[in-house]
């Protein structure tokens, strides 16, 4: 193994005045090393694939992502009747995943850009190792542990993964003097995930800044900063011209539908601002302790400002939201509490970052994934729907999960959470949301006779219930719900067949 003696860029005064960070620390890890890593990290998803005989996503909204890709290839869309953009969190995301199914089947095809995530991901922690002189076991221990971390988040096929690694290259590029690389990603990350919008105009803010200030050619510094400007704009434009034409809106609305749906806590701010950071912490784990430490330098308060401003939307918006599907919001802060820990290592000593990194990885290992437990949900998912595509020819389908029963018929359906419904949305405005939820029944009332479903698919999730209610929501409008006996295991999707109110057969 080799070694140099000089840091390409530090993190913070506080990295870059620590004696230990110049004598110690001062050492960083050759190329081959993170090229060995990354190449034993492709290798271990291929042996993943070829062991598991391809790989089922435990989670239905990945299913979401193939059949906006398969609406994409194919020119419509048999099930929904809207564009592929309805409902997809990431524009990129979906385009990529359709790229590569134009050679590959669907899963594999997301399976191969959620391995590009994560080797993505590992490359940008062994290179902010390398940026902040940490000594090649400590880095690259936190940079594995960073990995196993993310695992679950990595193997659901959404666009988590690619949101980790943007994010973690954001900061490498940050980390050096001013960037053409910088503002391209920048432009690049509100349409991996919106949120990370505030990311981007906060890194590009203080790269205005760092323009301006470096020197008294003013006109070159103005210059500079247009430059930034247009590949910013030339990144994003085509995203949103795309989202633009297809659902008339800037970036996707698929929070928007959440927000509708789904109850927001009736706490106080400050209630919801504790909520929002303890689910926060929980989600990121033990490496959010070193975040306090980032330093006092201009990167640190940038990287503060989006940790505040994303806490604080959540806070406004629904909390709760950060605990769905393993936290996976959450972990788009995950790279910027590993930044924190290398940071807080180059710049105060390794004997307490030694046991961060024990810890984290602790946590990663004992923490369940419920990897499996999701994979065996939709399968079952699947023989539901493949029983209702070949015995069920005329039904039109009720659904909330709107991934698998898309990707698996072609049978009409209408979501009522308003993903791949947007109808839907107004009627949870209108009585959910204001409410809420105890006036839920009434927008799917409205929803069910609009839409004119003649059966409904629901998860049974006892012993929490929050799926399975809808079927007590549906009744209390009036509606029969009869479990069809479909042959395939029992639960947790059970197929309902719906009978209208009186006053609606009437009508």
């Amino acid at each position: 193994m080799k070694y140099h003696d000089t840091v390409s860029m530090p993190a913070s005064s506080a990295t870059a005045s620590a004696p230990i960070a110049q004598a110690k620390l001062g050492r960083r890890v050759e190329p081959d090393l993170r090229i060995a890593l990354c190449a034993a990290a492709c290798f271990g998803l291929a042996l993943l694939w070829w062991a598991r005989g391809g790989w089922i996503f435990p989670l239905d909204d990945a299913y979401i992502t193939l059949h906006n890709a398969r609406v994409l290839i194919d020119g419509h869309d048999p099930n929904y009747g809207v564009p592929a953009l309805v409902g997809a969190s990431s524009p990129i995301h979906l385009a990529l995943v359709t790229a590569f199914s134009l050679v590959l089947p669907g899963e594999a095809a997301a399976y191969l850009v959620a391995g590009i995530g994560l080797v993505l991901f590992l490359a940008g922690l062994l290179t902010l190792a390398q940026r902040l002189g940490l000594p090649w076991p400590e880095g690259t221990a936190l940079a594995l542990v960073g990995v196993a971390s993310g695992a679950g988040q990595f193997l659901n096929g959404l666009e988590t993964g690619l949101v980790m690694a943007a994010v973690t290259w954001a900061l490498v590029f940050a980390l050096d003097r001013p960037s053409r690389r910088l503002a391209l990603v920048c432009g690049l990350l509100p349409f991996l995930r919106p949120e990370l919008g505030l990311l981007s105009l906060i890194l590009m803010t203080r790269q205005l800044w760092l323009r301006l200030k470096a020197g008294p050619d003013r006109v070159t510094a103005l210059r500079a900063v247009m430059a930034d400007a247009t590949v910013v704009l030339l990144a994003a434009s085509p995203w949103l011209v795309w989202s633009l034409a297809t659902t008339g809106a800037l970036l996707p609305q698929t929070m928007a539908a959440k927000r509708a749906f789904f109850p927001k806590p009736s706490g106080s701010l400050p209630e919801n601002l504790f909520y929002a950071a303890l689910l926060t912490a929980i989600g990121i784990g033990p490496a959010v302790a070193a975040l306090p430490f980032l330093g006092r330098d201009r990167m640190a308060w940038a990287i503060w400002s989006f940790v505040g401003l994303f806490i604080l939307g959540f806070a406004l918006t629904n909390w709760e939201v950060l605990a769905h599907n393993g936290y996976r919001y959450t972990y788009a802060l995950l790279p910027i509490a590993l930044f924190a820990a290398l940071s807080f290592g180059a710049g105060r000593g390794l004997r307490l970052l030694r046991p961060l990194i024990l810890t984290q990885a602790a946590v990663a290992l004992l923490s369940p994934t419920h990897i499996a437990a999701g994979q065996e949900r939709v399968a079952q998912y699947r023989a539901l729907a493949q029983w209702a595509q070949a015995n069920l020819p005329q039904a039109h389908l009720l659904i909330h999960d709107a991934g698998v029963i898309a990707e698996a018929s072609n049978l009409p359906l209408t979501d009522l959470v308003g993903l791949k419904s947007p109808d839907s949305i107004a009627d949870h405005r209108r009585w959910t949301a204001p409410s809420g939820g105890t006036q839920r029944f009434r927008a799917l009332d409205a929803i069910v006779r609009r839409s004119g479903a003649t059966h409904a698919i629901i998860l049974d999730d006892a012993p929490d219930r929050f799926w399975a209610s809808l079927t007590d929501d549906l009744r209390r409008g009036g509606w029969t719900l009869d479990p069809l006996d479909t042959g395939t295991t029992r639960g947790p999707y059970i197929l309902y067949h719906l009978t209208p109110p009186a006053s609606a057969a009437a009508e």
